[in-house]
């Protein structure tokens, strides 16, 4: 999403260590395979990636089970932000873990997409660390679990992983939908398909 600033703390309740069990619980050939699937490579360079509800040119995804499991803490983060915002209607429109090995770093870049001017970007570090510099506008911050941060990401921004640590972060994109565009719910489109 467009906005001035470069980054704010749109959410202080995230349950990390609850969502991290689940997220532990997904066996390494799902990773690969996801990872195998995203389109920036270039960019995100060796960051593995989970795909929880995520769609693109050549690739689409809703993984029923896992957000099943997550919803509880979903929807206690997406009541945090719509408050945050004063929205009436925040709907999940897409959800990925990534994963950036310790000593590994993302390049400095800026994200493109019509996408990103519509959503808001959400971060929610699972596992981190203070040596974990996510710099934004040339500046380094450390993005604490139990968060969400929105970053504005038509910055400048990078990682670089200086721990002993695999970084563990949860992005969601959230977009207020209005009334005229009758939207289901999240869950109501994703969770009750089978």
């Amino acid at each position: 999403m467009n906005w001035e600033g470069s980054l704010r703390n749109v959410a202080k309740k995230c349950n990390s260590n609850a969502i991290l069990e689940i997220i532990n619980s997904v066996p390494d050939s799902q990773w690969k395979a996801d990872t195998e699937k995203r389109d920036s490579n270039k960019t995100h360079g060796t960051t593995r990636a989970l795909f929880l509800k995520y769609k693109n040119q050549n690739y689409e995804k809703t993984d029923v089970t896992l957000l099943q499991k997550l919803k509880p803490y979903l929807d206690e983060i997406i009541s945090q932000v719509k408050e945050f915002y004063g929205y009436q209607n925040l709907q999940l429109t897409r959800m990925i873990v990534t994963e950036l090995p310790k000593g590994s770093i993302i390049p400095e870049h800026v994200d493109e997409g019509e996408m990103l001017s519509t959503n808001h970007r959400v971060h929610i570090p699972l596992l981190s660390d203070p040596a974990v510099k996510f710099m934004l506008d040339h500046q380094d911050h450390y993005l604490e679990p139990g968060n969400g941060y929105e970053i504005n990401n038509q910055l400048v921004h990078g990682v670089r992983n200086e721990s002993n640590i695999n970084r563990l972060h949860m992005i969601i994109d959230l977009k207020e939908w209005t009334d005229e565009q009758k939207t289901p719910k999240w869950w109501e489109v994703d969770l009750e398909k089978k």
